[in-house]
């Protein structure tokens, strides 16, 4: 038993020694430099905090609504059908802000307790405490104010620490040697995208340049990742891999399938009701979604055995497949049930034209019957594939 641990044992123990190290006094300058930007980090956001909270209770005009990220009247209107002031929607969002903030200082303070001689290591910790006030930042950058220029910078900075951690995850050094030079090009094309008063953010039509522009920044990066996925990382190392790509791909699959929906021009338009609804449910969504970026670097960098990756991939395609697959039977089955429906109870058969007050109350009921129905049918649906997923498979021994 000695034996078979012993390889495994060596060989972490080769990757960890063979990784970008520091000491003496560059240990302690790189600690300096991550104690220096949590404190720089925390003032500029406590310092804008009553910046953070006037814009979150202003709406948006004209060419603002774009960037979402200011609220639209429609998506005011819809907070206060749901009893929420604009008042309630700050406070939630300064809420959540700071928990975010907590989560990702206390992940980064974590590596910085237990890994702060590791570069590779560090480069994650100040990506992270740079990551927690990111959409107050953001949402800071939209109108001028003190605190705008101090804003950019830091959505700059925390956006540059996230290409350079891409870069050099897992070992911390540029491989291949090229890289580096990827690194160079792609932080000198992102300068206009992020500071503020530049052509690219006050023309509207630029940002869809910009969003271009930022895809073939994700797709290089993917590539660069998958080529030491495929030749270059160890074991070890493509566990750590398989939880960052994971920590992404989660949010990636709400982004690109949220946004995907607002092709339907209900949903795509922020000044329609649907589409208010629609924006702001998806955005607190992906807001939550997020934090698992935070953490999967968090359990990528602070795990020399790491859990079994493969398991919990498994399990999340399984059940995301299962829930859109429930979701669009779910859709299905409201609409076909409604259209049935719409053919046997007419509005002339059985209710006279001068009650409109039953009228509605056939629509409602009518609804009402095919929601239920489509929900009965769907937990049918789970259930089955459920028992089925569950299952459990007879041993080698015993299949023919």
């Amino acid at each position: 038993m000695n034996n078979q641990h012993a390889p495994t044992a060596m060989t972490e123990s080769r990757e960890r020694l063979s990784s970008a190290r520091l000491y003496g006094r560059w240990l302690m300058v790189a600690r300096g430099v991550w104690i220096t930007l949590v404190i720089l980090t925390l003032a500029i956001f406590f310092a804008s905090l009553p910046v953070y909270i006037a814009l979150l209770q202003t709406l948006c005009a004209g060419t603002e609504c774009v960037s979402g990220a200011l609220l639209t009247p429609s998506q005011a209107g819809v907070l206060k059908g749901i009893g929420l002031s604009l008042s309630d929607y700050a406070a939630y969002s300064v809420a959540f802000t700071l928990a975010t903030i907590v989560v990702c200082l206390g992940v980064s303070t974590l590596i910085v307790w237990r890994r702060s001689d590791d570069r590779m290591a560090l480069f994650v910790a100040l990506m992270l405490v740079t990551l927690g006030p990111l959409s107050t930042m953001t949402t800071i950058t939209a109108r001028p104010s003190f605190w705008q220029v101090p804003a950019a910078c830091l959505v700059y900075l925390a956006i540059a620490l996230f290409v350079l951690v891409f870069l050099l995850f897992p070992t911390g050094q540029f491989v291949p040697s090229f890289t580096r030079w990827i690194a160079v090009v792609t932080l000198a094309v992102l300068v206009p995208s992020y500071l503020p008063n530049t052509p690219v953010t006050q023309n509207p039509s630029a940002l869809y340049v910009d969003y271009l522009v930022s895809l073939g920044i994700v797709a290089t990066l993917a590539l660069v990742q998958l080529y030491r996925y495929r030749r270059i990382s160890s074991p070890l190392q493509r566990q750590q891999t398989k939880w960052v790509v994971f920590g992404l791909a989660v949010p990636c699959a709400v982004l690109v399938g949220g946004y995907g929906l607002t092709i339907i021009p209900a949903l795509g338009d922020p000044s329609a009701p649907a589409g208010a609804s629609y924006q702001l449910a998806l955005g607190a969504f992906l807001g939550c979604t997020l934090l698992l970026i935070r953490l999967s670097f968090g359990f990528a960098m602070l795990h020399a055995r790491l859990w079994d990756i493969d398991v919990l991939i498994n399990r999340t395609l399984v059940y995301g497949t299962l829930t859109v697959i429930l979701t669009a039977v779910y859709v299905g089955l409201v609409i076909g049930l409604q259209a049935l429906l719409r053919g046997l109870i007419s509005h002339d058969s059985g209710v006279p034209s001068s009650f409109p007050r039953w009228r509605s109350t056939f629509c409602s009921s009518r609804s009402a019957v095919a929601s239920n129905r489509s929900l009965i049918a769907v937990s049918i649906v789970a259930n089955m594939m459920q028992r089925r997923s569950w299952q459990p498979s007879a041993p080698p021994c015993a299949r023919k």
